[in-house]
This record gives C-alpha cells, structure tokens and sequence, in this order.
C-alpha cells in the first residue's frame, strides 16, 4: 500500500515535542516491512537549510474562500518520500511551530493546518503516486482526513492520537473559514460543545483510531482522562487500537552517539562512569558516594508532574540524592525552578530550554529518570532512558504502564524488572519511589542487574510496525 502520513512535525527538521519522533520512525519502520510512504508536512521557516529539497512543482491550496499559493518540496529520507508543503503566508514566520512562543499559538492555526489538510492529497499523488491509505496524526492532522473523506469517499483513513489534550478546538465560524459543509457539524462529527475540533472530526471520519500505548486506550474511554470526549469514544468510533510507540535504536544508541564524552553498551558498561562524571563536572554538580544521580527532562507542564519533583527539593539531601533538571514551558515553573537551582546548588543543577545534544549527554551520564507524569499516552524519555542503562522511576499511568516494568523490591536483584514505578500522582508517592531507588543504588549487584535488564528491553519501533501494519491490511480487506 501507498501510505501518506500528515503531520505537523518530524524529526530533526521541525520539532517540538515527542509527535516528530514518531511521525520519522513509524514510516521508516513500515517502509523496512514493505510499505510505500511519504510524510507531509509543513515548510517552517529554516527547515530548508537542514537537508537538500527538490522542488516538486507549485501548488494552489483552497481553504474556505482563501486560496493559498506555493509550493512542495520533496526530499528522500532513508526508504520515505518526504513533502515539505510550502506556503510562506501560513509558515515562513519567527517563533515556535505553533505561535509567536513556545507557550502562545498563531490565531490562524486552523487556516495553517486546514491548508495543510487541503494539499494532503495532491502531495501525496506527487509524492508516492496515488495514496491507497491516509494516517494523520493529532489535531493537526485532522483537517487532512476530513478533506479527503469528503473528496474519496472509499478511501482507508487512520487517526492517531498523541496526547488527546490538544483537541484543536476553534469557534464554529472555521466552518466557513475552511469550507466545511455544516452537515458535519453535529455531535458524532466535529461539533465539540459549540465549537469545532478538528481531532474529533478527524476521528469521526476515520475508519481506525489509534493511540500510542494500550492503557492510554482505556484510560481515555473514561471521564477522568477523557478530556470531555470519552462518550464519543466509546460510542461513535468505529475502532480503537492502542499501539506502544518505539524508538529509534540506530540514532539512539550509546555505543556510537557522538554527543557522550564515552561510548558504553550494555555488555561493556564500565566507561559510562566517564559520562557521569563528565555531566557532574558540566552542570557543576558535585558528585557524593552512595548518592545517585537522577534526572528529569520535560516540558514544565501541569501534565509532565515536574511541580511534584519541585515540591522535593528541599528533601534531596535527606533522601541522599543529587538531581538535574533540564526543560521549559510554564513560566512560573520555570522561574521556580531557577531560585530552587540557586538555593539547592548542592544537591541540583537546573537548565531551563532544550538542548539535544545536552539530552543525550544526561541520557549517558544518570543513574535514574525521573517521570512524574500526572498523565502519559506513551511517554519516549523513559525508553531512551532504559536505552542508555538509565532506571526510569515513572508514575504508573498510560504508556509508563506498558513500558516500565516494577517487580517489587524481592526481584528486583534478579533481573525480573525494568524500573520503579508509583501509583499516585503526589509528591508523597514520588518520594517513596526516590528513597526506593536510593536503597537499590546502595546495593551495587542489585543495580546493575537492573540497569542491564533494562538495556536489554527492545524499544525499536520493528514491533510497533508490525501492529500498525496488520491494521493498515485489515482495512485494506475490508474495502475489498
């Protein structure tokens, strides 16, 4: 089959958050087991300066009564055909992906990715010469299944769902602006309360749902992690499939990463403590025996629990634990963290932004990560963490579930789990996962067999695609 997959971000060229890594692995991964496909997404200003485009023609894309002139460009990255949809008015423009700043989004957002969903089709006959299936992903994604619902009826669509929270929600006089038919503006298509969503109409549309972990599957059928969508959910979509992401195994590998100081792998593990002694020095963290060394990279975000990590701060020195943070997003989070930088610069280092290569040099240097989240669909920290013989300690939620597994502490010792895990999201249940993880550092033969054990987890997305691939047949058949 011929897969087109429309998303508003892939990895290294446009990214903020976890989404881009997907949207560059999963394709890769299906194109190693036959598939044909191409990912579409926007030219953001400065992707063209990050790998050789070629210029697949110009492009008139009608959203609503607007018209919208430009481009494609095309690049091959490994088996994938790559379309980067340039509209400069909708994307040539300073600031994040998605606003003027991180934390902001542009007030034409849905013209930006109603644009993107208009083109889907004719790029994707540009790019991979027809398209047999359409996969978009998030809110983002939406309007392209919508679109081309309405223009090929037949046609196989399936939606993923990263994080059901961003439900691309807008006044209802989008309609117009994106030239909707108000037929489906009803309580089983894109009407959300009054408004439009466009992750709900996307869905309403698609012949399967997925979502990245399986408990994420079942949580969000519930009013708890439903986010006001868990009726429609459970009653008006056709499928839901839950599918653990995976990760990229080559680019995410100790033995070759160029960014740590000492390559290390899981049979050869005695120069990672070049690594951590190197990050101690880096984030100017004096290391103490006995006392291990956890970390936390993540969005300052209600959703991320860094505030709970926040909370224990001050405990750090009675757990016997140093710790480094690294991170951005609420403002007040992140003015926190600083003054608790500077008045615990013994016990934690604090980095406010992102820094890739700085994220792979904490990956090789820690002991433990940290992941506190109050929800996670999937989560990828804790599996680049376990890749790079890091002990994740993880609330038990979404993805963390399926991918973290805590024995109890009688087996640990005995290679039979991955990591810690807690069941509450409040800084009482956190710190007894902290004091867990600092009894099993003490115990040196204890430690490393867990650490190796959860080396030896197969995070690569081989399995992943496998699933997705059964899905992708399954509703092939059924459209005979």
């Amino acid at each position: 089959m011929r897969a087109l997959h429309v998303a508003s971000e892939v990895a290294p060229f446009a990214q903020s958050g976890g989404l881009a890594d997907v949207v560059a692995g999963l394709p890769n991964a299906l194109a190693e087991l036959g598939e044909q496909c191409a990912v579409l997404v926007p030219l953001y200003r400065g992707v063209a300066q990050k790998l050789a485009l070629t210029d697949a023609g110009p492009i008139e894309v009608v959203v609503g009564k607007t018209t919208f002139r430009g481009g494609l460009k095309a690049a091959r990255v490994g088996r994938v055909a790559y379309g980067f949809l340039d509209l400069p008015a909708l994307y040539d423009r300073e600031g994040s992906l998605y606003g003027p700043r991180e934390t902001s989004e542009f007030g034409d957002n849905h013209l930006r990715f109603g644009a993107l969903g208009a083109a889907a089709l004719t790029c994707g006959e540009r790019l991979l010469g027809g398209v047999d299936l359409l996969h978009v992903h998030d809110w983002q994604g939406g309007a392209a299944a919508i679109y081309a619902r309405l223009a090929r009826p037949a046609l196989r669509i399936v939606a993923t769902i990263h994080n059901l929270a961003f439900r691309g929600v807008f006044g209802k006089f989008v309609m117009d602006e994106l030239g909707l038919p108000w037929s489906l503006f009803t309580t089983r298509g894109i009407e959300f309360y009054d408004q439009v969503s466009l992750l709900k109409g996307g869905i309403a549309v698609s012949d399967a749902t997925t979502t990245v972990s399986p408990s994420y599957a079942r949580e969000i059928l519930t009013p708890a992690r439903g986010e006001a969508l868990d009726e429609f959910l459970r009653w008006d979509v056709a499928r839901l499939v839950g599918i653990v992401n995976g990760i990229d195994v080559t680019a995410w590998d100790p033995a070759t990463d160029p960014a740590l100081p000492a390559n290390f792998s899981r049979e050869v593990l005695g120069a990672r403590m070049q690594n951590r002694t190197a990050l101690c020095a880096e984030m100017q963290l004096a290391p103490k025996d006995g006392e291990p060394l956890i970390g936390a990279i993540a969005r300052m975000s209600d959703q991320k629990g860094l505030d709970l990590i926040a909370d224990l701060v001050s405990d750090l020195a009675r757990i016997g634990a140093r710790m480094i943070v690294l991170g951005s997003g609420e403002p007040d989070l992140e003015a926190r963290f600083r003054w608790l930088g500077e008045v615990y610069r013994d016990h934690l280092a604090v980095r406010i932004g992102f820094d890739h290569a700085m994220s792979r040099r904490i990956y090789g240097g820690l002991d433990f990560f940290a992941m506190p989240s109050r929800f996670e669909p999937c989560g990828l920290g804790q599996l680049y963490a376990m890749r790079y013989g890091v002990v994740p300690i993880v609330h038990a939620v979404g993805g963390l579930r399926d991918t973290v597994i805590d024995p109890g502490d009688g087996d640990l010792a005995r290679g039979l789990g991955t990591g810690i895990r807690f069941d509450a999201p409040n800084a009482g249940a956190l710190r007894g996962a902290l004091e867990r993880a600092v009894r099993l550092y003490r115990d040196p033969v204890a430690f490393a067999t867990l650490r190796r054990a959860a080396m030896a987890r197969d995070s690569s997305w081989a399995a992943s695609a496998r699933q997705y691939l059964e899905l992708y047949r399954s509703l092939a058949e059924l459209s005979g």
